[in-house]
């Protein structure tokens, strides 16, 4: 395989959702077998060559817009500690410590500028704020993790953003951003790249601008892959190359269980994709065969392709029996993936399993929602019973998966679930609701788990108490678990992959 391929993304994020893990999970395996591919994402994200690190991913595998036209593709070369910096001269300003998160710049004991520190570093710049004579932000400077100055922003009075530069390494400008308002909105528009190949270039968005900068660095030779269906403008919109794949991560339509239905309403961000934008892409890629069948039957002209959306890459068969009553839930906290059903379950399994335990590891839709969890916690009278706890990564994500003795799913639609892919991964038992689409394609009923009809409550209850209570069923599921994951293994996905590789 000689062509390049390019993974079209918004961000790699603190907290990320399933497109972002599929597509990290994408480029390890691309990598193991050899084959040129880069994650490509718009955001400007100073944090990005940190976040990256804890995924496991190398400098070299993320290419950002941003980088790209600041010239700076590299990793982590320099530390920029505030007490050693040249952005403070010491004989003129004095350095005030408040914590390890922040300290204040003064002159003459007067507050000029905070300079908050970058997160999870020991002393190194992060932002700092300059303060006009009133106190108020006049400006800030937003440092790069990398230790380099990245970017200006300059304020309106009323503590708005008015205008922002870009900066390279060397200081030099090479971008501006103005914001207006439109309407009641306050927003950017226009994005100006200054003296690129010696040329000044105006554009009024950042999409805009991200397609332009995927045609420069795209070819003929090019296979683009889009992550994002908010991005499916962006790609279809390129004229370098006519290589452009969208991959669907989850169910099409609205009501998952109206997805073989040609006439159910779809999910509003997948529209251009299908009715304004179809022609420009060469195809579309799905978890399942399933899927890949429905939406044959309804959009006859398009090329559907079958390619799970994530691989087993590491095995971590249970060296012991588990033997605890822990119940883990993994994935967006969100309320369309059903979770407050999790919670009712807990009270009747604790009239036989009173130490049972859920564990609800993810990230969450908002604080708001967070608390209404809380809430249901206190009036279910199981606050000993529950923990939610931020989404983990390594060591502490791995422990909790050990630690696991049933994995629960209880969303009403999907695409694949790379939860439940992961969890058979760790050989352990899943009860998730049978629907549309990839729940029965990772549980065979009984033998790994169970399915439930969705919402039965009662029967999913039930089929946890189960795999609970009894050790022998727990080892038999937990056996088979770890014979299903085979399917879902590096070289089965690869295979898949190789099969779309011969069709473009």
């Amino acid at each position: 395989m000689t062509k390049k391929f390019l993974f079209v993304n918004e961000n790699i994020f603190t907290f990320n959702s399933g497109t972002e893990f599929s597509a990290m999970n994408r480029i390890k395996l691309f990598k193991q077998n050899h084959i040129d591919a880069k994650i490509v994402t718009r955001n400007f994200n100073p944090s990005l060559h940190q976040e990256i690190k804890k995924y496991g991913l190398d400098d070299s595998d993320v290419i950002n817009m941003y980088d790209y036209f600041q010239g700076e593709m590299g990793g982590k070369t320099h530390h920029e500690y505030l007490r050693y910096s040249n952005l403070v001269d010491k004989h003129e300003f004095k350095i005030n410590g408040v914590d390890n998160n922040k300290s204040y710049i003064e002159r003459l004991g007067q507050r000029v500028a905070k300079v908050s520190i970058f997160p999870l570093t020991v002393g190194e710049i992060g932002n700092v704020d300059y303060y006009d004579n009133f106190g108020n932000v006049a400006s800030r400077d937003v440092f790069d993790y990398r230790g380099f100055k990245s970017k200006e922003i300059y304020m309106h009075p009323d503590g708005n953003i008015g205008h922002e530069l870009i900066f390279n390494t060397n200081g030099v400008p090479v971008m501006e951003i103005t914001h207006m308002n439109v309407g009641e909105q306050l927003m950017p528009t226009m994005f100006k790249l200054l003296n690129y190949h010696g040329k000044t270039y105006r554009f009024n968005t950042e999409d805009e601008l991200y397609t332009f900068f995927l045609d420069e660095i795209s070819d003929e030779e090019t296979v683009v892959i889009n992550d994002r269906p908010s991005l499916t403008v962006v790609v279809s919109e390129m004229k370098s190359t006519n290589h452009k794949y969208q991959v669907m991560h989850n169910e099409h339509t609205e009501n998952p269980a109206e997805a073989g239905n040609k006439k159910a309403k779809l999910f509003n961000n997948l529209i251009p994709l299908f009715e304004s934008n179809s022609d420009s892409y060469s195809g579309v890629i799905v978890p399942t065969d399933e899927q890949r069948n429905d939406l044959a039957k309804r959009f006859h002209k398009m090329n559907f392709y079958t390619i799970f959306d994530t691989a087993i890459l590491e095995m971590h068969q249970p060296e012991t029996e588990v033997t605890n009553h822990e119940i883990t839930y993994m994935g967006r906290v969100f309320r369309d993936k059903n979770v407050t059903e999790l919670l009712s379950i807990i009270p009747a399994i604790k009239q036989s399993v009173p130490d049972v335990h859920l564990t609800m590891m993810g990230y969450f839709e908002s604080a708001q929602f967070k608390n209404e969890l809380d809430e249901i916690i206190k009036q279910l009278d199981i606050k000993d019973n529950v923990s939610m706890v931020d989404y983990k990564t390594g060591k502490d994500k791995d422990k909790i998966l050990r630690d696991t003795r049933v994995l629960v799913q209880s969303s009403k639609g999907e695409g694949l679930s790379m939860a439940l892919i992961e969890g058979l991964a760790y050989g352990i038992p899943e009860v998730a609701y049978d629907v549309n689409y990839g729940p029965n394609q990772i549980i065979d009923d009984q033998r790994n788990g169970f399915l439930v009809p969705a919402g039965d409550l009662g029967t999913f209850a039930g089929k946890v108490l189960s795999v609970l209570n009894d050790n022998n069923l727990h080892k038999t599921q937990s056996d088979f678990a770890i014979v299903q994951a085979d399917k879902f293994s590096a070289d089965n996905v690869m295979k898949q992959w190789n099969e779309f590789f011969k069709t473009i």
